[in-house]
């Protein structure tokens, strides 16, 4: 008996240290009633809203999860083992102008910044790039707030994109779209890159644009001459390689194609191994669908309950390794509500999960696609309201001897959760009675 018991000890501090993996494959006898169950969380904390989405968002039929309870394990966890690529989050901060949808909050309350960066940072994200519009502007205002937040976050950085609309919607007077560049890349210079946050490669602050080439003829030598610093600047695309004083390029998710984006990622990342000097920033995104944007042309690439996020570090995966690592990726978008893509309300995996009793065993099933799991919680309970998990059991599992642990003859409450693949959502199962009958 005390040789029995001995083992039992063993077991349960391996239960609290290995989450009840160990103990699971371990007979347990004469023991009963010996577990305590002490609450360390609750049913409200394991399915409301964890992340910076406001608590009112619903879901939207662009795709948009409504608020809700999604997985924060390490985004850095879907590339290669031994991966030191940094993972960016474009980020978009018109939102509480009415000109914008009404997702619930304003970019320009600093709680709200917080909040962001600390989910950002609670999914394993680098920094941010800020889709940034010119200055003195509602998005400087918000820039601003990023700038003083990312600097409470050690290792957290961000960097400024500057927006076509800059030129065209903020312009300085009288001045022509080269001059207004150049004034706006000297006040980004002056205003932004002194920030110990600020983005850096080898030391320069780096700056990009959105589509400027689009839409103006911009002599980039004179843009970059005008600067009393030597920024790196990055550019879109394969071309953004090779373009003029380029340092580098960054690829975007491609809503017109019929492939999800797949063959022209493969391009890009073929183009910016031919520049081994440069930056190659990789994108990863969970879908696009503008059809809510009051801009929209009725784009969409179809969000494959998360498998198109999936596949865009899979083609990574396919492509890079620890002896040729990837710079950096750049998720696209941490919170465009209006094209759809955004993740900060999570990506829907598409899955529903029920759990039931038979005897002394708990199993649960899945409705969907397993591959959208990274694993399961199993958490007990007296009242049916706080918790304490008993067991992490991985994706493929779908049973448990309830006889594994020593538990009082009283009744209890079972739940078990699936928790998603990074930034996918997270099911928790219904309540489950369950009172010890074991031999």
């Amino acid at each position: 008996m005390r040789r029995s018991r001995t083992s039992c000890g063993r077991c349960l501090v391996r239960l609290r240290r290995f989450a009840g993996l160990v103990c699971l494959l371990l007979p347990v006898v004469s023991v009963a009633g010996n577990l305590k169950i002490k609450p360390t969380t609750t049913i409200t904390a394991q399915t409301s809203n964890n992340t910076s989405t406001a608590d009112s968002f619903q879901s939207q039929s662009n795709g948009n999860l409504g608020a809700g309870n999604v997985s924060k394990l390490d985004t850095r966890a879907l590339l290669y083992p031994g991966a030191t690529t940094k993972v960016y989050a474009h980020l978009m901060l018109w939102f509480g102008q009415n000109n914008h949808m009404n997702v619930g909050y304003s970019s320009i309350d600093p709680v709200q910044v917080k909040r962001q960066i600390n989910d950002m940072v609670s999914r394993g994200i680098d920094g941010v790039i800020i889709d940034w519009y010119g200055p003195g502007t509602f998005v400087d205002q918000a820039s601003l707030l990023v700038m003083q937040e990312a600097e409470a976050h050690p290792g957290f950085n961000f960097a400024i994109m500057v927006d076509k609309g800059a030129i065209q919607n903020d312009p300085c007077p009288g001045c022509t779209p080269q001059q207004t560049l150049e004034e706006q890349l000297k006040y980004v210079e002056q205003t932004y890159f002194p920030s110990p946050a600020y983005m850096t490669v080898e030391g320069q602050p780096v700056v990009t644009n959105f589509d400027i080439d689009l839409h103006y003829d911009i002599d980039w030598q004179a843009a970059k001459d005008s600067m009393a610093s030597d920024p790196v600047f990055l550019f879109q695309n394969n071309s953004g390689f090779s373009h003029v004083i380029s340092d580098g390029s960054y690829s975007w998710v491609m809503p017109q194609t019929n492939d999800y984006g797949m063959a022209y990622l493969s391009s890009f990342y073929a183009t910016g191994v031919s520049f081994p000097s440069e930056q190659t920033v990789g994108a990863a995104y969970k879908g696009f669908n503008d059809t809510l944007a009051a801009w929209g042309s009725g784009r969409i690439m179809s969000q494959q309950c998360g498998q198109t996020w999936l596949d865009t570090f899979a083609k990574v995966n396919s492509l890079y390794g620890p002896d040729n690592p990837l710079d950096s990726m750049q998720v696209v978008t941490w919170n465009d509500y209006e094209e759809g893509t955004e993740i900060e309300s999570g990506i829907d995996n598409c899955l529903s999960l029920d759990a039931s009793v038979s005897g002394n065993a708990l199993q649960w099933s899945l409705s969907g696609d397993e591959s959208g799991v990274s694993l399961y919680k199993v958490f007990i309970s007296k009242d049916g309201q706080h918790l304490m998990k008993i067991a992490q059991v991985p994706a493929g599992q779908h049973a448990m001897n309830m006889c594994s642990f020593p538990l009082a003859a009283r009744a209890y409450t079972l739940y078990v959760k699936a928790i998603g693949k990074p930034s996918l959502a997270n099911h928790t199962s219904a309540a489950v009675s369950y009172t010890p009958a074991c031999p």
